[in-house]
């Protein structure tokens, strides 16, 4: 009943659905399980809801409604693992996220994202979420279409060009987004670094990680990323719109991040068109709120550093999507000169001199 009273847009309307969702039976409702969440942390549910109409235009009498559950049930606190931790945060943020970020996104910037209902917590000492929301519309794609690929690139520019800044810095200091933007960032992985080769090009990444790490943090640019922008949390619709849903990594970082993952992940191709394509749509956007944009020049650095931090948690954890190593030895090149430095203390004065 929660849920369902938030559909009315008037007073009348909600005592309507009131008077409706008391007539509700079992048989109204039908809940199906849509997939388990990772590491079996719950589920996520459809829930369709058939309520008598009010209109005498439906021929059945009744009125169909679709919304998703997302039920988090963490491990207890004494059995977590490193992975579980992070994937527990990642949830409890999501939730404030759909509380307190997703409304404005949704409003004012148009982006199209799941309708937060109804949040509810355990209670103390119990990290059980359960995030109730409209259910997107669209299909799941897989971006054979550039204009596919386009439509991503406009919606991550509107998402980044509306938390550029300030908006990011305080949204992490109210606790509301990960300190760190996306799941593979360096301080959250430690044991695939720990498991990089430490020979060749890899080698010399492992020995050159903390100082991209750190001069990613450092970076001008600094908005909230989606996190884990893969197709898979993406549906997109015929009339060529996109939407996307999964918060969990939601966070502070450079926009290369974001663009980075889309990329070798999702398109299997940094094709320049595309980065340029972004970059333009981000200028404009950056610009109406005023904002001063990066140059394509500043992106593209960015962009060939966040390839590396992915390689480098690839390469700990097993390999995905496009091969990304020609970008990143070309980064290396320019760090070492093609030769192993001596330490990581070398890679961060050389990354100072060559991206600041």
């Amino acid at each position: 009943p929660k849920i369902l009273e938030l559909w009315g847009d008037n007073a009348s309307e909600s005592n309507n659905h009131n008077d409706r969702i008391q007539a509700l039976s079992e048989n109204d409702v039908v809940v199906k399980s849509l997939c388990r969440l990772w590491a079996g942390m719950g589920y996520i549910y459809q829930i369709t809801v058939q309520l008598p109409s009010p209109s005498t235009s439906s021929s059945s009498g009744m009125e169909t409604y679709h919304f998703i559950v997302k039920r988090v049930v963490p491990p207890s606190k004494k059995s977590r693992s490193m992975g579980d931790e992070r994937k527990t945060i990642s949830y409890l943020l999501e939730a404030k996220i759909y509380e307190n970020i997703a409304p404005s996104l949704i409003e004012d910037h148009g982006l199209s994202i799941p309708i937060p209902y109804y949040v509810e917590r355990g209670g103390a000492n119990d990290d059980r979420v359960t995030i109730c929301m409209s259910r997107l519309g669209g299909s799941p794609g897989y971006l054979a279409d550039k204009n596919e690929v386009r439509a991503v690139l406009d919606w991550l520019s509107t998402l980044h060009a509306a938390t550029w800044g300030r908006a990011a810095t305080e949204y992490v200091d109210r606790s509301l987004v990960q300190p760190v933007g996306s799941y593979w960032h360096l301080e959250t992985r430690p044991d695939e670094h720990d498991s990089m080769p430490r020979r060749g090009w890899e080698g010399r990444l492992k020995l050159a990680a903390r100082a991209i790490d750190e001069r990613l943090r450092r970076d001008e640019m600094q908005c909230c990323i989606h996190g884990d922008a893969k197709d898979a949390n993406m549906l997109f619709t015929k009339g060529g719109g996109v939407g996307m849903y999964d918060f969990q990594y939601f966070g502070k970082a450079p926009p290369s991040v974001d663009l980075a993952y889309f990329l070798c992940v999702a398109v299997g191709d940094t094709d320049d068109e595309y980065v340029a394509y972004y970059h333009q749509q981000l200028i404009n956007k950056l610009i109406k709120g005023s904002n001063t944009p990066p140059t394509l020049k500043e992106l593209e650095d960015s962009l060939a550093l966040a390839l590396c931090d992915f390689q480098r948690f690839m390469s700990g954890w097993g390999q995905w999507g496009s091969d990304i190593s020609s970008v990143v030895i070309e980064v290396l090149d320019r760090l070492d000169g093609g030769r192993i430095l001596k330490s990581e203390d070398e890679y961060r004065e050389a990354v100072r001199r060559e991206y600041g």
